[in-house]
């Protein structure tokens, strides 16, 4: 026997984000986004899940509503022969709009299980004096109705946001066909969101489909978690390799005399000298691979959660204040190095935000401070003996930092509705910079654990469990704190 399929369809006025809620729930581009009224002119469906044996969810996108009030008024008539009369032999040629909205209401009426409808609630339900006679069609329809609240994170005042959400909340508990009303921002919504939304859809539909439905539901639930679990392993391994990455430079005498002097040389105002010396190549080196794998790890992240666009204009600003050494502690290379580090961070910083990595003679400043004693130098750039070699690599704070920053990207990805077209990076918002910053301070032990185990070669095969487990305790933590109760793990 063939289970019959278990239809969703998508009910709104003309341009209230049919096809942009579309294009997030299904994750691919379908439909066509336009500023333009009637812009779908047909019905069509999307599978969301398949499975053997308990059939297929699909999701239907359908014309918006255009006058509302005559085909509630066509719909209501008493006597459905006249109805048809009208519909058929009058509206269809006279009225070809008019036919093909009551088309489409009795279209939905013979297929829907759920109608999940959209209202805007950039405007005020005073203003939006079109949902009246379209919850008279979906009343007509009588099938269980789910009403979305869409863009509703567009108003950037939380007080306005909740007031506009409870008298939309008002007016639409006025309405018996209204089984459940769930507020997700198609442009801003989370995928926990996502699955919020299925499980309201599974609440008001009928107990003959229930079962069926809650294991296609369950199926799309999976494929969100996966992406998440993919999401972590892309940040692990590319934070692993920032905790790691160093570039080796040669300890002999002789080598600390060419870095001192050429050092002292482009303090010379008369010195016109553009030669990178070894510890400036060393830091470009580790810099321009950081901009490549910063580059990477955003596309891949952009494509495992289904969104397309690059890192073209991506400005890289994490992970580029400060470098550790690591060299034996002598006179030479002390000094060298303060000059070295604390000039870098200065020009380092206005390469990256000029887009290039020219590192001249402006990026080091202060080249000798004097000698300082190693506890002192220790505080900042974390300076120690290791096998005899001196080594420069990123900072504790540099790592840090490029945690947050990973942490940023990834709620940035998860927050971005597919319908706002190709990705891009928005200034991240003060309540996301905050819950990051506060769950980074409740797990500072486990990061500076993970920090000190991935500088030690006896935790080498530990330490991609280690980020593993530390990014996805972080991500769910931040995610429970902003949808408590709705994350999974």
């Amino acid at each position: 026997m063939v289970n019959k399929p278990i239809n969703i369809m998508l009910v709104s006025h003309t341009n209230a984000g049919k096809t942009t809620l579309m294009r997030t729930l299904l994750g691919q581009d379908v439909g066509e986004v336009r500023d333009a009224p009637d812009v779908t002119r047909s019905v069509s469906s999307y599978a969301l899940a398949t499975i053997a044996d308990h059939g297929a969810l699909y999701l239907w996108d359908t014309p918006g509503f255009g006058d509302s009030f005559r085909v509630a008024k066509r719909l209501d008539m008493k006597y459905s022969w006249a109805r048809w009369m009208v519909c058929e032999c009058w509206d269809r040629y006279l009225n070809p709009r008019l036919w093909r909205s009551q088309r489409v209401a009795i279209d939905i009426k013979q297929r829907a299980d759920v109608i999940v409808y959209l209202v805007n609630t950039l405007e005020r339900p005073v203003d939006a004096v079109y949902v009246p006679p379209e919850l008279r069609v979906l009343g007509w329809i009588d099938k269980p109705v789910l009403v979305i609240l869409n863009q509703s994170r567009s108003n950037t005042h939380a007080e306005r946001v909740n007031d506009s959400l409870k008298e939309w909340l008002d007016v639409l508990s006025l309405y018996p066909i209204v089984h459940s009303t769930i507020d997700l921002d198609s442009f801003t919504r989370c995928w926990i969101q996502e699955i919020a939304l299925y499980d309201e859809i599974g609440k008001i539909l009928d107990d003959a489909h229930r079962t069926r439905y809650d294991k296609l539901a369950q199926a799309i639930k999976s494929q969100h978690h996966q992406r998440l679990e993919a999401s972590v392993e892309i940040l692990a391994t590319y934070l692993l390799d920032i905790a790691t990455d160093n570039e080796e430079l040669a300890t002999g005498w002789f080598e600390k005399l060419k870095d001192l002097w050429g050092s002292m040389r482009k303090r010379i105002p008369w010195s016109h000298s553009e030669e990178l010396q070894p510890h400036e190549l060393a830091m470009k080196t580790l810099a321009q691979r950081y901009m490549d794998s910063t580059k990477l790890v955003t596309e891949r992240l952009i494509v495992t959660n289904r969104l397309t666009g690059a890192t073209t204009g991506e400005i890289v600003e994490a992970a580029s204040k400060k470098f550790s050494i690591t060299a034996p502690l002598d006179a030479a290379t002390t000094s060298l190095t303060v000059g070295v580090i604390s000039g870098f961070a200065t020009g380092l910083g206005a390469d990256l935000i000029a887009g290039g990595l020219t590192l001249g003679t402006g990026a080091l400043v202060g080249a000798m401070l004097g000698l300082v004693g190693s506890a002192a130098l220790a505080k900042g750039y974390n300076l120690y003996t290791s096998n005899g070699k001196k080594v420069i690599g990123w900072s504790e704070t540099s790592f840090n930092d490029a945690l947050e920053n990973a942490l940023l990207l990834y709620l940035a990805i998860a927050h971005f509705g597919r319908g706002q077209g190709d990705w891009y990076r928005k200034v991240d918002s003060e309540y996301w910079k905050n819950a990051v910053n506060n769950a980074m301070n409740n797990n500072s032990d486990e990061i500076k654990k993970f920090w000190k185990h991935a500088r030690e070669e006896s935790h080498a095969c530990d330490t991609q469990i280690e980020i593993t487990a530390l990014l996805k305790r972080l991500l769910t933590e931040l995610l429970e704190i902003r949808y408590p109760g709705k994350i999974e793990v």
